[in-house]
């Protein structure tokens, strides 16, 4: 039985941020996809407000990973802590100003679609584990 040596802090960091930033874009591709069949099978109504509602999530999930995995190197734990709380923090109030900016700028809108693509974007990180392995 072959025992690997653990990976370094620096290595173990810079391979969960990769898988961090990929899942991103695999949220992003599902977005755009399922966005693209429902304009195909509905109208542009319904598969704008689907993508806006989805952007109005993942967006979010992106300022947070760049709050936590934006910075080169290995850190001190109070400094992760410190950029975890001020990038779930952002991430809030960024998704509030996106719901918000969608409801005021974009008319017409359907309220269903929009919820529904919120909605998938927040479950399909129940996908993570299985694609955050590094």
């Amino acid at each position: 039985m072959a025992h690997s040596k653990p990976l370094k802090a620096s290595a173990l960091l810079a391979a969960k941020k990769r898988a961090v930033f990929r899942f991103i874009a695999i949220q992003l591709v599902l977005v755009f996809c399922l966005s693209a069949g429902i304009y195909v099978i509905y109208d542009g109504l319904y598969a704008y407000s689907f993508l806006a509602g989805a952007l109005a999530s993942v967006l979010p999930s992106f300022y947070m990973a760049w709050r936590v995995f934006g910075h080169a190197g290995t850190r001190a734990a109070k400094d992760v802590v410190k950029s975890f709380y001020r990038g779930e923090a952002g991430k809030l109030v960024l998704t509030a100003i996106l719901l918000a900016a969608v409801f005021i700028l974009l008319k017409p809108i359907a309220p269903g679609a929009l919820f529904a693509g919120f909605g998938i974007a927040i479950l399909s990180h129940w996908l993570s584990p299985l694609l955050l392995k590094y």
